[in-house]
């Protein structure tokens, strides 16, 4: 197994979730762009850079209102905000089953670059690379890669699972289905799995996308935990049902 995927073997140090605020709306404002522009570097499609900064928007959005509902301290809040702005900025040009790791370590040396503090960046990195959760779709293709025993490193922070629990509520947005059902047309993987599922059960590819992207939200809306979430996910899951009525999944 490749050495990224080794962290949850490591010793762990509790992040740092006290502290003064470092960081302003100019700084958001300017981690957006950065991130953007990571894109644009690396040359990702343009249609997927526009869903992936909505996207990231998205969870941003989300992060800021269940961060109120949940109570965060100011400190939690923030980390939570640029953990956000940051999770997924290796999207699109690096290796999808380590953009978590990845980001984590790229968000912390950005935000040292910056002037943030050592202690702020690392409670960031702690909770980009842990943003995908143990379980869930990209499990499956991690353990396909790497071996049955694979599971992706867990948060172990209220602030880390907020921001995991608000990335998977995105999936069950109107925007969320757009979004992961572009990715399945542009990956090459995603492509053939969609193929190999349309011959099968002898429906057309595009029908095959849409239930492979169906089945995916049903699995993340099983793991989302924190109750105001959740409560939300309820009403996201219902729009699906209704919109999508036509397939069973």
């Amino acid at each position: 197994m490749e050495e990224i995927f080794n962290i949850k073997n490591q010793i762990e140090q509790e992040p740092f979730l006290e502290g003064p605020v470092e960081t302003t709306k100019n700084t958001y404002k300017e981690l957006r762009k950065i991130v953007e522009g990571c894109y644009s570097k690396h040359d990702v499609d343009k249609e997927l850079i526009g869903q992936f900064v909505k996207h990231n928007e998205q969870v941003e959005e989300f992060v800021e209102k269940f961060s109120e509902k949940e109570r965060f301290s100011k400190k939690q809040k923030e980390i939570a905000i640029l953990s956000a702005i940051l999770h997924d900025i290796t999207k699109g040009w690096g290796d999808f089953l380590s953009h978590g790791e990845e980001g984590g370590k790229i968000a912390k040396k950005i935000l040292i670059d910056m002037g943030i503090s050592d202690e702020l960046a690392e409670s960031v990195k702690f909770a980009v690379e842990r943003h995908m959760g143990k379980e869930g779709y990209p499990t499956d293709m991690a353990r396909q890669k790497h071996g049955d025993n694979f599971e992706y490193p867990e948060y172990k922070t209220i602030v880390g699972q907020l921001v995991y629990e608000c990335d998977i509520l995105t999936q069950l947005t109107k925007e969320g289905m757009d979004k992961i059902l572009l990715i399945r047309k542009n990956s090459k993987e995603n492509i053939e799995e969609d193929k190999v599922r349309a011959e099968k059960d002898g429906i057309l590819v595009e029908e095959a996308r849409i239930k492979s992207v169906l089945e995916s939200a049903r699995k993340s809306f099983g793991l989302i935990e924190i109750d105001s979430i959740k409560k939300r996910a309820i009403e996201f899951w219902k729009e699906i049902e209704k919109e999508y009525s036509e397939y069973s999944f």
